[in-house]
């Protein structure tokens, strides 16, 4: 495994982060947290013409034919801007999928506006409860009267970037098997209440009650939903170690400038042992988390058994992102907790990115299932 980038890949990176780092500087993030929507349009329109949004879709309609460690990289640079965007909801959870597993028409319809920035798609994976997988949804669909498309009803939590979505991703019980809908929510019967996470990011209760969807809006095979909600759910979990290891970058340089310039006893405070000792334990740290991420995006890319992998990198996701921002905001001193200032964003960022999609305890535990079981 070289994980080594290629000169096609730094570029890649170079200029998703020279977008969003000229695009929004800390004023104009503040500017945008402040509103209601939580998101930067005219970033993702640039991302858009730089042809950064389809990276990893089919060539067929108009993406860029890369793998997954190439939108990795745009996620990256997400992370290190705490840029708010809708990345992971449209590129990931829902782009991907349709990409992977719909049939022509879906990918025709969806695919290409993505690709144009002008189009948004989620998924709605959770449920509230810990004790069902996303892959055995309380969510139920019925067939509909006359065997004409299918009624869906229940309750999803914390699903990002609905309010933006054309589609939905719904993950729906029909029978003892699970089926994936392309629902929209605009339709009748489907209800948004926003809540915001730890960032500020809004993340909302959607509640389908006898919504009706199409069979045209089946995604995949009936009954075969279960393996693409667990493909997505790995997708997802490797994105969110790709971001995190982002976040996890902008900390330290931010931590960086500050011991730098702030003095005590009349010398910046770098070179004192204490702090230049935790500063380097939190590069320690990110590169481990960067490490991990991108091994995990690297399996697969590749088409390999990727859960170990990406088991071990949100474990770095959360514990290793967890010390890097607690040392950032413990090296500012009192201006670490001041919401105005960006080193605080960065752990607000890692906090959600943290929990999301099972903490360290949930893989810990996974881990340690895969090597007992040997």
């Amino acid at each position: 495994m070289d994980l080594t980038l290629s000169d096609e890949q730094r570029a890649i990176s170079e200029l998703a982060a020279r977008i969003l780092t000229d695009r929004l500087p800390a004023e104009r993030i503040k500017e945008i947290e402040a509103g209601d929507d939580w998101f930067a349009a005219d970033v993702w329109a640039e991302l858009a013409k730089a042809d950064l949004l389809g990276l990893a879709l089919p060539e067929a309609h108009g993406g860029g034919g890369y793998g997954f460690v190439e939108l990795a990289l745009v996620l990256e640079a997400v992370g290190r801007a705490t840029a708010p965007l809708p990345a992971l909801a449209t590129l990931v959870l829902g782009a991907l999928p349709v990409a992977e597993h719909g049939d022509a028409d879906q990918q025709a319809a969806l695919l290409p506006g993505v690709i144009a920035g002008e189009r948004h798609l989620t998924a709605a994976l959770g449920e509230g409860s810990r004790a069902l997988p996303p892959e055995r949804p309380a969510t139920v669909a019925t067939r509909a009267a006359g065997d004409a498309g299918w009624t869906l009803t229940g309750v999803k939590t914390l699903v990002p970037a609905a309010s933006l979505a054309d589609r939905i991703l719904v993950p729906a019980r029909t029978g003892d098997a699970t089926t994936v809908f392309l629902v929209d929510p605009a339709a009748a019967g489907v209800a948004l209440e926003e809540n915001r996470s730890l960032n500020g990011e809004p993340l909302f209760t959607l509640r389908l009650d006898g919504v009706a969807v199409a069979d045209a809006d089946v995604l995949g095979e009936v009954g075969a939903g279960a393996a693409i909600v667990a493909r997505t759910v790995e997708l997802a979990t490797a994105a969110t170690c790709a971001i995190q290891a982002g976040v996890c970058e902008a900390a330290p340089r931010l931590t960086g400038d500050y011991a730098s310039s702030r003095e005590q006893f009349g010398a910046p405070i770098a070179p004192f042992q204490a702090v230049a000792h935790r500063v380097a334990d939190a590069y320690i740290d990110t590169e481990a988390v960067r490490l991990t991420a991108r091994q995990a995006a690297w399996r697969l890319a590749a088409g390999e058994d990727a859960a170990e992998a990406i088991a071990v990198a949100k474990l770095w996701a959360a514990d290793g992102a967890h010390r890097v921002v607690h040392a950032a905001q413990h090296v500012h001193g009192g201006i670490g907790v001041d919401t105005d200032y960006p080193v605080h964003r960065t752990f607000r960022w890692a906090k959600h990115h943290e929990l999301a999609l099972g903490h360290a305890t949930d893989h810990l535990r996974a881990l340690g299932r895969r090597l007992a079981a040997g």
